[in-house]
């Protein structure tokens, strides 16, 4: 087991712990497991050296070749802890643009991906559509159990 392996078991394990039978685990056949919580965009894999974090379609690579696996645990509890922004850039009824934040209480917003399309009606009025999606979990009660894996 490499350390981004033994950092996702330790993950999930808490979520686990937190969450119960919110928390939906799976293994393919190449070993790449997934984690995700149920009725939200949240999720988690470790594949091939990597710690993957996303939300909903956005998501971000993690290693320890990278330097950045560390990032990428505060990323997953920080979308856990905290409101999730997200917000479509709609020309007509055709979604050209989304882009994911996470809120932190202070208000500030932390952009986490952005997707756009190349061919959509540029000529029709921009509407924006806002959502915003609860934390999940108490950042209180998680977080010893964070700084614990953080710091092994």
């Amino acid at each position: 087991m490499n350390y981004n392996q033994k950092k996702f078991e330790e993950i999930k394990k808490v979520l686990i712990e937190k969450l119960g039978d919110r928390v939906e685990y799976s293994k393919d056949k190449d070993r790449t497991e997934y984690l995700a919580v149920k009725d939200s965009d949240f999720w988690l894999s470790t594949t091939f050296g990597e710690l993957v974090v996303g939300y909903g379609s956005h998501h971000t690579h993690f290693s320890e070749e990278f330097g950045n696996l560390d990032d990428g645990i505060a990323q997953a509890f920080d979308l856990l802890t905290n409101r999730v922004r997200t917000t479509n850039y709609l020309k007509g009824n055709t979604v050209f643009k989304t882009v994911v934040e996470i809120e932190y209480p202070d208000a500030t917003l932390a952009d986490i991906g952005s997707s756009g399309l190349i061919f959509f009606p540029f000529w029709k009025k921009t509407k924006l559509e806002v959502k915003y999606d609860e934390k999940i979990l108490e950042k209180k009660e998680i977080v010893d159990q964070v700084n614990v894996i953080l710091e092994v």
